[in-house]
């Protein structure tokens, strides 16, 4: 990993923000606002792991492509177990990344507009919530060691708690 701290540190903070949005909508039940803040919040953690490896990216709205191609660069050398986790949350981003616009626009359905208040209903936002959950266990398992990132994974077992108790209730 490289020491691309400042640039990670931006990105964080605004995944951060959204994360924070993600859990004050779910608890106003506002679950289609939720889902669409995870969205993005999803994709700047991702885009800060990048910036964390060194790596440039153009604006794109699903880091996981990068995620995943460092795999297969036999250029990058990265320890086996961060590679395993960083296939980790490129994984599970995938399932919101699919989404899409659908968060804010819904989507036509038989010739029928679903509006994303009719699609994202608490069972849809709780199972984005475990997946947001999941990419930021992931997030601090590979930062956990980096003095320079320490406010931020304080910060991110807050989420993860926040998200564990949003999922239990």
């Amino acid at each position: 990993m490289t020491n691309n701290y400042e640039k990670t540190k931006e990105w964080l903070g605004l995944a951060f923000n959204n994360v924070e949005r993600v859990i004050r909508n779910y608890k106003i039940n506002d679950y289609s606002e939720c889902v669409f803040k995870i969205q993005p919040s999803v994709e700047q953690l991702q885009k800060s792991l990048i910036l964390l490896l060194g790596f440039k990216f153009r604006k794109i709205h699903n880091p996981s492509v990068i995620l995943e191609s460092i795999e297969t660069n036999k250029n990058i050398k990265i320890e086996k177990i961060d590679l395993e986790i960083i296939q980790k949350v490129a994984t599970l981003a995938k399932g919101i990344e699919g989404e899409g616009v659908t968060t804010r626009y819904g989507i036509i359905k038989e010739d029928k507009l679903i509006t994303p208040e009719e699609k994202y209903d608490k069972l849809e936002a709780i199972k984005y919530i475990k997946d947001l959950k999941d990419i930021l266990i992931n997030i601090k398992a590979l930062i956990k060691k980096l003095t320079n990132l320490e406010q931020e994974i304080i910060l991110i077992s807050k989420f993860i708690d926040d998200c564990s108790e949003l999922i239990e209730k």
